[in-house]
């Protein structure tokens, strides 16, 4: 039994003073009981910007006044003596309290005592031994604390298939997606986007390829990726913020309208990317899941991502288009083996761990079958990061390339790798989640 008295954590460890409040963390992490339980005082008159993105908060109000404001929604709740509100859906919340307020806060996961609001009042995620509050990284970090199981394992010694817990489609955004579309996402992880850019952009965005794959500096930097053998470029990561042109891109409210509808929130750009699939030897890209890799590198908690992939060139079944299972977003394939250290400088070239074997292939198949990826220049695919995906090699003389834009919602930041000994570097996973303006 533990008995602990709130006066007794007075100016200890355990008692957290900032400018608007402060908290007495009554019960944390390594008290190993499933949640942690504080005492927050807020000052009057202040403004409280809160996003718990990793936890689920209650808050019991026991003295004082305040308003409370979703942020998402726009709704607004008065809170006084007896109220409590549940962020069960982990809204973007701001606390206004306009005498001193008292509250008792209750957080699962259960707060290890080491975490900080970032800029945006999110907590990290800190992965720890419960019982003794120490935050572990480094190949130790497979598992989040005993209370808050990982729901997606993965890197394990046998494969499984697990169901997903998180929407395809998340609440709390309109956009400029149709509701058929937006259903027709729902259920099979993916739309078509025909004729995103036209004539003109085309034309541009090519341009701006041709520069990037012949630029000397831009070859030599560590974000763009080589082919095995041709050492022909592959990839270049971060593309974003190397053109001005494609930083422009990543604004486009015909893109970023559609990733805040689908992800229900603000968003960052995760990664982005150009893709060359050059003729006669451009190579593929083996089946797998991207959430399987940002969560088992990137330290990704939840599948809340959203890809979109813009064709430059005319994609045909043969030239090394994109395939996708309708429907696999709504399983996650557990993967089997171990993350080796900088697994990242091998996986972009050619990705071994954290593909699924034959056996889960087949039967994922079997239950939602194929579907590729064609049409001309100027469409574009918007997938689910856990959609099943992969490309085979081109062998023909029609070269193929894309623009790749990866957008996380700022609810679902990263935190340490799930199943690898360090995150991989910030142009592969951005950790800047700083909203799009």
């Amino acid at each position: 039994m533990i008995v602990r008295s709130f006066d007794e954590l007075t100016d200890t460890d355990r008692h957290v003073k900032t400018p608007n409040w402060q908290s007495k963390r009554v019960v944390l992490a390594k008290e190993d009981v499933g949640f942690s339980l504080h005492e927050t005082v807020l000052d009057p008159g202040t403004v409280n910007d809160f996003r718990y993105a990793n936890h689920i908060e209650a808050v019991v109000c026991i003295e004082g006044q305040g308003e409370l404001l979703d942020k998402e929604t726009g709704e607004t709740h008065q809170i006084s003596p007896g109220t409590m509100y549940l962020l069960d859906k982990h809204e973007h919340h701001q606390l206004r309290p306009t005498t001193r307020m008292r509250t008792i806060c209750v957080f699962n996961p259960p707060v290890t005592g080491q975490e900080v609001h970032d800029e945006s009042g999110v907590y990290p995620l800190i992965v720890g031994d419960a019982r003794n509050g120490a935050s572990t990284s480094g190949s130790a970090a497979q598992t989040l604390p005993s209370a808050m199981p990982d729901p997606y394992p993965t890197r394990t010694s046998s494969p499984r298939l697990i169901e997903r817990i998180h929407p395809t489609v998340w609440p709390g955004r309109t956009g400029p997606i149709t509701p058929d579309d937006l259903a027709s996402h729902a259920r099979k992880g993916f739309h078509l986007i025909p004729g995103l850019l036209d004539d003109e952009e085309l034309q541009l965005y090519r341009d701006e390829l041709r520069w990037l794959s012949t630029d000397p500096r831009v070859k030599a930097d560590e974000r763009t990726i080589v082919e095995k053998t041709s050492q022909e470029v592959r990839s270049i990561f971060e593309v974003h913020k190397i053109s001005d042109r494609i930083g422009e891109l990543v604004k486009d409210p015909r893109m970023l309208g559609r990733a805040q509808q689908i992800l229900g929130s603000e968003v960052y750009v995760h990664q982005s990317r150009i893709n060359y699939m050059p003729d006669f030897t451009g190579a593929g890209f083996y089946w797998h899941s991207d959430f399987e890799t940002w969560h088992a590198e990137d330290g990704m908690p939840a599948p809340r991502a959203v890809s979109i992939s813009i064709a430059l060139t005319d994609n045909y079944p043969f030239n090394g288009g994109l395939m996708v299972m309708p429907g696999s977003q709504q399983t996650y394939a557990c993967c089997v083996g171990q993350t080796p250290e900088d697994n990242y400088r091998k996986s972009l070239r050619q990705q071994d761990i954290g593909t699924p074997d034959h056996d889960t292939l087949r039967a994922m198949a079997n239950e939602y079958g194929i579907e590729q990826f064609t049409g001309p220049a100027g469409s574009a695919l918007i997938f689910d990061c856990n959609v099943m995906h992969g490309s085979g090699n081109n062998i023909t003389p029609f070269a193929r390339s894309n623009i790749f834009i990866v957008f996380n919602s700022v609810e679902n930041v990263l935190t340490t790798p799930y199943a690898a000994p360090a995150p991989r570097p910030p142009f592969i996973a951005n950790r800047d989640f700083t909203p799009i303006g």
